[in-house]
């Protein structure tokens, strides 16, 4: 009898309750080239407009910044990422929250 573990991943986007209304106020939806990728703890990434990751929610934090990512790539402008430009461009972040989940499954092999 062979195991193999069988890996899900699951991704939430997560909209922090600790986003205060001072960050979002003079935000309009802006047409954005670049956003700037940052790591945090408990699995989360964030794109942001802000180089220095402030604004990013305190829930996750620290933050480490990854690079400069642009958004014109076919990732932003029709695939995974699409979701998250427009919230970026909404409010000037977005935040994913990224958790693995391990499932062992038995493989019994054939005879």
């Amino acid at each position: 009898m062979r195991f193999t573990i069988k890996a899900l991943a699951v991704a939430a986007v997560v909209v922090a309750a600790s986003v205060g209304a001072s960050q979002m106020a003079g935000l309009e939806a802006r047409q954005v080239e670049t956003v700037y990728m940052f790591k945090g703890t408990q699995g989360a990434m964030a794109y942001t407009i802000d180089q220095t990751g402030r604004n990013l929610p305190e829930q996750y934090a620290p933050w480490s910044f990854l690079k400069p990512v642009s958004t014109k790539g076919p990732t932003f402008q029709a695939g995974a990422d699409k979701a998250a430009l427009a919230e970026v461009e909404a409010k000037g972040f977005s935040v994913s929250v990224y958790t693995i989940t391990s499932e062992p499954t038995i493989t019994v092999p054939e005879r």
